[in-house]
């Protein structure tokens, strides 16, 4: 189970629109991001290299705040479907991730959108 800290969970519920937050959480990496005011968290994984997307909560979004984009090669991701749009992992996916409580606790969840793998 992976569940979050107080302070994680307040963070990312504090989120204003266009703003991101990477958090670790079992030595699993993720990138919370809030854009057009809805709420994305996706592992911080590129599929092209299993590199981070970002390495800091500033470096996550292209310069039009529409994309997510990966500071390692550029690859540009859709932040509804985690697709990628444009670089080296074209139509691959990045797992997406939801927030749930349970007893009390909150935890991430991974949706059915999983990371499709390259063939």
């Amino acid at each position: 189970m992976l569940v979050l800290s107080n302070i994680q969970n307040d963070t990312i519920h504090t989120l204003k629109n266009e703003q991101s937050y990477v958090f670790d959480v079992n030595s699993q990496h993720f990138l919370a991001l809030m854009l057009n005011n809805s709420l994305f968290i996706y592992q911080n994984l590129c599929p092209h290299l299993n590199k981070r997307i970002a390495n800091d909560s500033f470096h996550c979004f292209d310069e039009t705040f529409s994309l997510i984009e990966c500071q390692f090669h550029g690859a540009q991701f859709t932040p509804e479907k985690g697709e990628c749009v444009s670089g080296p992992c074209l139509g691959e996916r990045l797992q997406r991730f939801i927030i749930t409580e349970v007893d009390n606790v909150f935890c991430l969840l991974p949706t059915s959108n999983e990371l499709k793998q390259r063939t």
